[in-house]
């Protein structure tokens, strides 16, 4: 067992609570921004198991993706600059990620 790492990933918790608790407004409006897109793309995954999926819960899925679609264009509606807030945040670090990975995979392709 290597206890650095223990200890290490305690602390990196620690903090990461701490952080949550200073900078809690900011973490509400990160998950009032997150819900709506989560709600429409498993209301998209329902719909998709309703049409593609078993016959026999064809039913239960076609009315678990209108509640949630529903829930999630209205969340749309309702909370639009926390989304696009959330989206304008999102996007960057995506973008960085993306982008790295990329390069990584060209590099290990060419070796």
């Amino acid at each position: 067992m290597r206890k650095n790492h223990i200890i290490g990933g305690l602390v990196v918790f620690g903090v990461g609570l701490f952080l949550l608790y200073l900078y809690s407004p900011y973490v509400a409006e990160l998950i009032k921004g997150a819900i709506q897109p989560m709600l429409i793309v498993i209301g998209l995954v329902a719909m998709a198991a309703a049409i593609l999926g078993d016959r026999g819960f064809k039913k239960t899925n076609l009315v678990v993706a209108g509640i949630f679609l529903f829930l999630g264009l209205y969340g749309l509606y309702e909370e639009y600059y926390a989304v696009m807030d959330f989206f304008n945040g999102l996007f960057p670090p995506l973008l960085i990620v993306v982008g790295l990975v990329c390069v990584l995979h060209g590099i290990k392709k060419l070796t």
